[in-house]
């Protein structure tokens, strides 16, 4: 069989096409990839019975309860965008009280940015965006919008951290600015340690 086989010569048009089909076919396959492939390390239940710490100038310092639950979302066929599904629910860890719910979704958007959109019940809505690595997301508040009954604060400026600190521990750091504290720059606001059960 190998003594059969003849060596064959390519015209320069037939190796200019073989080399376009290539180059075009790892375009093609690169942009298949899945976005959100690199943020599969957050994804998640997430719980911190006791370490959730919130301090801002006009509330007193309390530690909280939260269940954070990142998960794959449906993909719809007609976008074809994919997210993840993202909830946050706290509670006062001493009297088991409901303090914040948040509903939302995980994303990243076509210049490789994540995007994180959430609706919470304290009445707002907020639109982030950031960079991640491979144990980090990075976000900042790029909008936001309030019903005007809300009787939190408005923020003007938040920045939101989550790192992969080991396999099964996940740390969230929130700084921001609201309409009266600081009057510029951030202040820590928030900082919970989850632990991974499922």
């Amino acid at each position: 069989l190998v003594r059969n086989l003849k060596m064959k010569t390519f015209t320069f048009a037939e190796l200019f096409l073989l080399i376009n089909i290539l180059i075009i076919n790892n375009f093609v396959s690169a942009a298949k990839k899945d976005p959100l492939e690199k943020l599969n390390w957050i994804k998640g239940i997430w719980r911190a019975e006791y370490s959730g710490k919130v301090f801002w100038p006009t509330i007193p310092t309390m530690t909280f309860g939260e269940e954070l639950v990142i998960q794959d979302a449906p993909v719809s066929k007609a976008s074809g965008i994919r997210f993840f599904n993202f909830s946050a629910r706290a509670w006062s860890h001493t009297t088991r009280d409901h303090l914040h719910d948040e509903w939302g979704f995980l994303t990243v958007d076509p210049t490789g940015k994540a995007v994180l959109m959430t609706t919470g019940n304290n009445g707002f809505s907020t639109y982030e965006e950031g960079y991640f690595t491979d144990k980090q997301l990075n976000l900042v508040l790029k909008e936001i919008g309030r019903v005007s009954f809300s009787r939190d604060l408005p923020v003007k400026e938040l920045e939101r951290t989550f790192t992969l600190k080991k396999p099964k521990q996940l740390e969230q750091r929130q700084r921001m600015r609201t309409a009266t504290h600081p009057s510029h720059g951030l202040l820590d606001h928030a900082i919970v340690i989850y632990e991974k059960i499922e």
